[in-house]
């Protein structure tokens, strides 16, 4: 069990059963919800340019380019790419798919809307952080919206702490021991995978910030942060919710 963990772990931790897992776990229904709120809130027309940073297998790029959006998905993760590329080519989906680090890449292009979904909001320091969140300012149009969804709160983390956790999806079973470090305000979890006797470790670090900060640090950017949610029906988040949707507006 790790109880350190280097700000790197990202970079090579989307792979094998981790890769297998995250594609099982949502289900098609889910991500159309997911979509619509998307759609709601982003204050987008079809045809217009979309960023999904950091887009994973690209659940909401295919199924926003189904809708009529042209998006541009990044990802650090090889696997993820060559997937999202597949499904590209077998249905000529509006996507570009970038094999990227987020951190380093620079666009040349402007987008109407952004994405960060499926709590990678928070995988960076917050030196780091503000060095995502300024790029992602920098490739918005003036009014364009940015909504991230993350599970990692402060105000979601910390009431529900639960130091170990067990999931089964399919054929793959995750248990999960998480340690809090409070010095620093992050969460590191072992995740140690099972499917048809095969066994593989994992751990991933996620720093975690409150509301506040978050908030703060968007507007360090030039957003204005216009609604919190809890849910995709729109409840006001609140201390111990679960989930938070951030919808934040360019100015």
């Amino acid at each position: 069990m790790k109880n350190n963990l280097s700000d790197n772990w990202y970079e090579d931790f989307f792979q094998g059963l981790n890769c297998e897992l995250w594609e099982k776990a949502v289900s098609v229904e889910w991500t159309k919800q997911e979509v619509d709120f998307l759609i709601s809130e982003l204050n987008m027309k079809s045809g217009q340019n979309l960023l999904d940073i950091p887009c994973g297998f690209g659940r909401h790029s295919i199924e926003l380019a189904k809708r009529g959006f042209y998006v541009t998905g990044i990802d650090i993760s090889q696997t993820f790419i060559n997937v999202l590329n597949e499904k590209i080519k077998s249905e000529n989906f509006n996507i570009k798919a970038i094999h990227a680090d987020i951190l380093l890449i620079q666009l040349n292009q402007k987008f109407s809307g952004a994405i960060c979904l499926g709590n990678s909001f928070g995988y960076f320091n917050f030196n780091k952080m503000k060095v995502f969140v300024e790029k992602v300012s920098s490739y918005l149009e003036t009014g364009s919206r940015f909504i991230i969804n993350s599970g990692m709160l402060a105000e979601s983390i910390l009431p529900n702490f639960s130091k170990n956790e067990s999931f089964t999806v399919e054929n793959i079973k995750m248990n999960i021991t998480n340690t809090y470090c409070a010095d620093d305000s992050y969460m590191i979890s072992n995740i140690l995978y099972t499917k048809e006797g095969k066994t593989e470790e994992h751990s991933f670090k996620h720093y975690v910030f409150t509301l506040g900060e978050v908030k703060r640090l968007l507007q360090l950017f030039g957003f204005k942060t216009i609604a919190t949610y809890s849910t995709l029906s729109k409840t006001e988040y609140t201390l111990g919710d679960q989930q938070i949707y951030i919808v934040a507006e360019k100015g």
